[in-house]
């Protein structure tokens, strides 16, 4: 399947793009999967900097098809859960009768507002089939894409996105999108990942083939205001880390980059490469030197992009993970097995390699409190 390639900049197709890394043979799916291992496929992720604007790209990127084959966002555990309380109560703030959801997912966000306003209407598109459709009064489930020419055919009080503008392949044509269809009163409400606090704190999955550009909160303001929208009121969540936004339409906007976005992006994606370069050379010594069981936590991007990047798996059990939907599987891209954390009861002499990111405390308090407290974490 040939990929897709970028030769300009999403922001200015006057920049000249500057190289800055390649992480090699990356899996295409993040996701777990029963197909065979040789149906695979794996491509090269070359990273490049905008000159003028100081956004980051990747450079080749996958079908949509492809990259999203297999569905793997279930949402499991407190993290999310809490995410979604509170970008309810965000979206209640601004008391929408009648919202349009894009990338509904599960539709978990949908029924917590509707629990709390009843007579109130969700409409949710969401194409993947692996979904049930959520059956609950005033919900309707809209098994569709959304690009450049879906038509919103109703006036909506408000149009929703839970991070989706960073698996957008065009965020800039996805905001304009919505832009021209609403209506002047029509509120723009979205939640997207703090993108720089990701790759500041060397988190993995906050670049990769699903979340294709580095859509910092300074890019994201300064890409509403060129396209018209207005911010009305901004809050952080910062147990995922993110930003919900809620804006509105205005008039467009003229809007000069700083070189000092260059310069800041450049400097934190290239300590987020070294940082990841030096994670894997430490996990390689302890792996080397533990005479115990060795396990790996995430059947995701998390445990790939070790792999990918020199990670010794040969005394690696199999891959630990919470989520029902990828148990009994195989980690894209790998040969490792998926199983229950609950495998951990009772074994002694025992680590587990964990860089998962914002979810580590999580992860480890269940694991100590409700499965093993003699666990060795490697974080």
């Amino acid at each position: 399947m040939e990929s897709i390639v970028r030769k300009e900049s999403l922001l200015d197709s006057s920049s000249k793009l500057e190289q800055l890394h390649t992480f090699r043979n990356m899996p295409a799916s993040m996701a777990c999967t029963t197909q065979p291992k040789s149906d695979d496929i794996l491509m090269n992720q070359i990273w490049d900097i905008c000159q003028n604007t100081g956004l980051i790209q990747l450079r080749k990127i996958f079908p949509l098809e492809l990259v999203y084959k297999f569905p793997h966002n279930d949402g499991v555990g407190n993290v999310w859960r809490n995410h979604d309380l509170e970008l309810s109560k965000f979206i209640e703030e601004m008391s929408p009768k009648t919202t349009f959801e894009i990338g509904a997912g599960s539709g978990r966000l949908g029924k917590l507002y509707l629990s709390k306003n009843t007579n109130n209407h969700w409409t949710a598109l969401e194409p993947n089939h692996v979904y049930d459709e959520v059956v609950m009064p005033n919900y309707v489930h809209l098994r569709e894409w959304f690009d450049s020419k879906y038509v919103i055919d109703k006036k909506y009080d408000a149009i929703i996105h839970s991070h989706v503008l960073e698996h957008s392949y065009d965020p800039i044509s996805f905001l304009k999108t919505i832009y021209n269809q609403i209506e002047n009163d029509t509120l723009h409400i979205f939640s997207i990942p703090n993108l720089f606090h990701f790759v500041e704190n060397k988190f993995t999955n906050g670049l990769n083939f699903e979340h294709t550009v580095f859509l910092t909160e300074e890019l994201v303001d300064n890409i509403l205001g060129n396209i018209g929208f207005e911010i009305i009121k901004k809050q952080y969540h910062d147990e995922l880390p993110c930003i919900f936004y809620a804006t509105k339409k205005s008039e467009p906007k003229d809007v000069t980059y700083s070189h000092s976005i260059y310069q800041k992006n450049k400097k934190v994606f290239l300590d987020y490469v070294d940082g990841q370069l030096a994670d894997v050379k430490e996990l390689n010594e302890k792996i080397d030197k533990f005479k115990g069981e060795i396990f790996l936590f995430g059947g995701h991007i998390w445990s790939q992009f070790l792999i990918s990047n020199g990670l010794n798996i040969s005394k690696i059990k199999c891959i630990l993970d919470n989520s029902p939907m990828k148990q009994g599987k195989r980690l894209y891209g790998t040969s490792l097995k998926v199983k229950s954390p609950k495998i951990l009861e009772g074994r002694k002499n025992v680590a587990v390699v964990l860089k998962a990111a914002q979810y580590n405390k999580e992860i480890k308090d269940d694991i100590y409190n409700n499965i093993n407290d003699e666990v060795i974490f490697w974080d």
